[in-house]
């Protein structure tokens, strides 16, 4: 395919076109730059299948499901586009079926299997305590269910599989048998998104005097709830003066509090909602990241603070591995071994500002190699290659 050809994309995702959403924001950032590129990007999101759409729960146990829509909509488009690029599940269809003579992609910003992995772990690590919650993972588990055939299916019937780390690339390859069509390409944040976090860091001096160790992330058992209590008390017994700040937890202050069993200290702050624009602010004075996730398809929260000057401790879990390996092991931590989570921490949190000055310019360096203008050129590259050969 020559370079000066342009290509018409259609996007699609079961989710909101919203760049606040992680897994919406991969998609509607790589068509940004697809676009910068000369390249026609649509998409085909939840909103367009469900313009009417409430979120009761009969109402989503009982509407057509997602992919139904993307297959009628892809029917009737397909024609229009080259590629069509969407997430794991949406088209669980083959290629003629929908009509499609282009490339047809299915994206993991997740691979299912391994959610399904934590799903089982959560089930019997932290047993629900309430009918509401058992309820709740009920509806969840059902739904996995309903749905993980159509992941498998999706990966089976598309011409290339788009996956963000290298254990997901492992699990396709030598699980599913897929191998051959399976690539990495992890997630990125744009050169200004880069220059606005790192423009935000502050000196050391008065990054270590502040104490501060940020989490951001929607609160639950996935991404650490459960351990959060344990690490706030062993960093505190250790560093007194050490303050935590959760940035988009989707759940009110009294909520995440009551789940930690712990009542309103000062050094506790909770945002449960923030704009995009407004988080290079937020860090700017933070001394330490911290994301307990047991599983992740890359981790936006971890690559944000890396860019914004932040030495961040992780669970040794897929996703921050892809960041977190270009430093030392002692940021990747057992998943589960709060001490040690704890243990660094409380090591980061008082090394000297020589030492703090030169991994936080390290990790700003991390970050960068993390650009969506190369990630979204090898991504088309990629693509070209597989749709030259259908030709």
């Amino acid at each position: 395919m020559k370079d000066e050809q342009k290509l018409k994309i259609l996007m699609v995702l079961h989710m909101p076109w919203d760049r606040n959403l992680g897994g919406s924001r991969v998609q509607l950032e790589l068509a940004d730059e697809f676009q910068k590129m000369g390249h026609e990007v649509e998409k085909f999101d939840y909103c367009d299948a469900f313009p009417q759409a409430a979120s009761s729960p009969l109402q989503t146990l009982t509407r057509p499901s997602f992919s139904t829509k993307a297959k009628t909509f892809v029917q009737a488009n397909a024609h229009r586009f080259d590629i069509i690029d969407a997430h794991q599940g949406n088209l669980p269809f083959s290629k003629q079926e929908l009509g499609i003579k282009g490339l047809l992609v299915a994206r993991s910003v997740g691979l299912y299997a391994f959610y399904e992995e934590f799903a089982k772990l959560e089930k019997t690590k932290w047993p629900p305590k309430t009918k509401k919650t058992l309820l709740g993972n009920w509806l969840r588990s059902w739904l996995s269910r309903r749905d993980t055939p159509d992941c498998f299916r999706s990966l089976q019937k598309s011409d290339l599989i788009n996956v963000p780390n290298h254990d997901e690339q492992a699990y396709v390859r030598d699980v599913l048998g897929m191998g051959d069509k399976c690539f990495v390409f992890p997630f990125g944040l744009s050169l200004l998104r880069q220059q606005a976090l790192a423009q935000a860091l502050g000196p050391a001096t008065v990054r270590l005097a502040n104490k501060q160790v940020v989490f951001i992330g929607t609160w639950g058992s996935r991404k650490g709830a459960r351990d959060w209590a344990e690490i706030m008390m062993r960093t505190k017994a250790e560093v007194p003066g050490v303050r935590f700040l959760f940035l988009g937890t989707a759940f009110s202050p009294e909520a995440v509090l009551a789940d930690l069993n712990l009542p309103a200290y000062d050094w506790i702050e909770i945002v449960p909602r923030f704009e995009g624009e407004e988080l290079p602010k937020l860090l700017s004075k933070a001394t330490v990241g911290a994301f307990p996730s047991y599983i992740e398809g890359f981790g936006f929260a971890v690559l944000e603070k890396l860019a914004c000057g932040l030495p961040t401790v992780a669970y040794n879990v897929p996703g921050p591995r892809e960041m977190l390996r270009h430093f030392d092991n002692d940021f990747m931590i057992v998943p589960g071994d709060v001490e040690q989570f704890s243990n660094q921490i409380v090591k980061l949190l008082t090394m000297d500002e020589v030492s703090y000055s030169q991994i936080s310019k390290r990790c700003i360096e991390v970050a960068q190699i993390f650009s969506w203008s190369r990630i979204a050129k090898e991504t088309l590259d990629v693509y070209a290659k597989f749709l030259d050969v259908q030709k």
